[in-house]
């Protein structure tokens, strides 16, 4: 075991204590407000959006909403103004049940109770180093696109031969970057 392994040892046993003294509850508020709120409300809208605008009476929807639009004036329908007010939509609704859901959680694992401390400390701890690890993903996902400049080769090249560089290499967070490849994305 290298340096950078030990060191990376360390810094997830200083998150798992972490996680521990915040509690569930707290990390989980922590880590769905702000910024990453936005952002994992945007992936959840990213994700599922399609599979959701899928369901008959959604696409039903779409459709009268494209219909009213193209006649009101037709170059909306060649825009497609009607999937872009459905995802702000969805965005809106997906924060809205966001917030709903972390607020009774939290509710529950703030509970006073032996058990629920406990579960709520434990719980905390993975959480935290879940999280942080899910971080590391995406940032070796943003590295893999621009892995052609000094700073990603240097990055690659100190991480070579421990954990993260099999975390590197062996990343399933991949990002599209090409414009064939994100419309083959969506529409597969």
């Amino acid at each position: 075991m290298g340096a950078l392994d030990a060191i990376t040892i360390l810094v997830a046993i200083a998150f798992a204590g972490l996680g521990l003294l915040m509690g569930f509850a707290r990390t989980l508020r922590f880590f769905t407000k702000g910024i990453f709120g936005f952002i994992l409300s945007i992936f959840i809208c990213a994700t599922f959006g399609g599979m959701i605008a899928g369901i008959p009476a959604v696409a039903r929807l779409v459709e009268r909403i494209n219909a009213a639009l193209t006649n009101a004036w037709s170059f909306l329908g060649k825009i497609r103004l009607e999937t872009i007010i459905y995802y702000i939509l969805l965005f809106f609704v997906v924060q809205i049940v966001r917030i709903v859901i972390v607020k009774c959680i939290g509710g529950i694992f703030t509970a006073d109770n032996a058990v629920m401390r406990v579960l709520n400390r434990v719980l905390g701890m993975i959480l935290m180093v879940a999280a942080v690890f899910l971080l590391v993903l995406l940032f070796f996902g943003i590295v893999k696109v621009f892995e052609n400049t000094g700073f990603a080769q240097d990055l690659i090249a100190d991480i070579e031969g421990s954990f993260l560089g099999v975390l590197y290499h062996n990343n399933p967070v991949k990002f599209v970057t090409d414009a064939a490849q994100t419309q083959a994305a969506l529409f597969a």
